[in-house]
């Protein structure tokens, strides 16, 4: 039996020509290019009168007119978009994501590994669940400064840690971290270690943005941080990090095999190691199994382990892993995440 072709609309706001990328799409038999579109109004109308699968967005150069053609999409009918930079610059990369795309890519050229790629790029998207307004996102270049905070106490220091938290997050993870960094106040007790599968680049993007949603404080992770409590390390894509016996980060060379980038199982795996009961591990919305091991690791080690409910996931993948192997002691509706780990954290002082 046939399965049906997945039907794409591309959007062309430069960066190749359309021929090429149709001719380079439709080499899979099972993907169709139903339409094309030149500016956001007509791709709004496409996307309502042809109600494709996907749409791919081409960009040949940075600009506003881009992150708004998003916007005017998912406002106008919610389907799942896959960004393709055809330029380096990763700056906006955080701009489309919170405005509703599902992935954003660097164009990899027609190589037949390129080719085999982004044919894998479109089966994975299509039929994630989208929803048409993104409610609580806001662009970091718009967002109004942090409320002042309150003087500061000495750090507390590791001994004094209710726990550790390591979250695993993959498509769909950083509209879900912005809804929980938002909702977590500056003064919580815990180190906060975050893998979130991103491309190479976006890391920088996505620490900005966060940073000027939240009043905790996020950086970009590096090797030989000291965690602290009260702040947010994001990892970056082109290496691994793990967290050593000295509460420092430290990198793991990333190898031409690995699939997921950065690494949700070696991240917590090792807060596992390092903090065994006092270790906590949160895993998110996301496609395939990374931070299973590692969730299963903090649960073995005699930590507590998290996952977010299925209602509230874009892709119920890493999660549902992880919920079926029943090494989860909470599974949680995305609103709720932010006051059970507070309560934890109250719970978990010590005098």
């Amino acid at each position: 039996m046939n399965r049906p072709k997945i039907r794409v609309l591309i959007v062309d706001h430069g960066g190749t020509s359309r021929n090429d990328l149709i001719r380079q799409l439709e080499i899979n038999k099972n993907i169709e290019v139903v339409g094309q579109a030149v500016h956001r109004e007509q791709a709004a109308s496409l996307v309502q009168k042809m109600v494709p699968d996907l749409l791919v967005l081409t960009l040949g150069k940075p600009g506003r007119e881009n992150v708004e053609t998003v916007e005017t999409i998912m406002a106008t009918c919610a389907i799942p978009i896959m960004v393709m930079r055809y330029y380096p610059d990763a700056q906006q990369d955080a701009e489309y994501i919170t405005r509703g795309a599902l992935a954003v890519v660097n164009n990899q050229g027609e190589s037949a590994a390129a080719t085999k790629s982004l044919h894998s790029q479109v089966e994975m998207l299509v039929g994630v669940k989208v929803i048409r307004h993104i409610q609580g996102l806001r662009n970091y270049a718009e967002t109004p400064p942090k409320s002042v905070p309150l003087p500061k106490s000495p750090p507390l220091q590791h001994r004094e840690w209710p726990y550790v938290l390591a979250i695993a997050c993959s498509t769909g993870g950083p509209q879900a971290l912005s809804k929980l960094l938002q909702a977590l106040p500056g003064y919580f007790p815990c180190p906060i270690l975050i893998a979130q599968h991103i491309a190479d680049g976006f890391a920088k993007s996505m620490v900005q943005w966060l940073d000027g949603i939240t009043d905790l404080q996020v950086q970009l992770a590096q090797e030989n941080d000291v965690l602290t409590a009260g702040r947010v390390y994001i990892l970056p894509p082109e290496q691994h990090l793990v967290v050593k016996k000295n509460h420092r980060l430290a990198a793991v060379a990333r190898q031409p095999s690995d699939v997921y980038h950065p690494s949700c199982n070696l991240l917590l795996e090792s807060v596992a190691e390092v903090f065994r009961e006092q270790a906590v591990g949160l895993i998110m919305t996301g496609m395939g199994s990374d931070g299973c091991r590692g969730i299963e690791a903090i649960f073995q080690k005699g930590g507590k382990t998290l996952a977010q409910d299925e209602g509230s996931s874009v892709v119920f993948g890493m999660n549902k892993f992880a919920i079926d192997k029943n090494i989860i002691h909470k599974i949680l509706p995305l609103e709720h995440v932010a006051a059970t780990l507070l309560a934890m954290a109250h719970e978990g002082k010590r005098p």
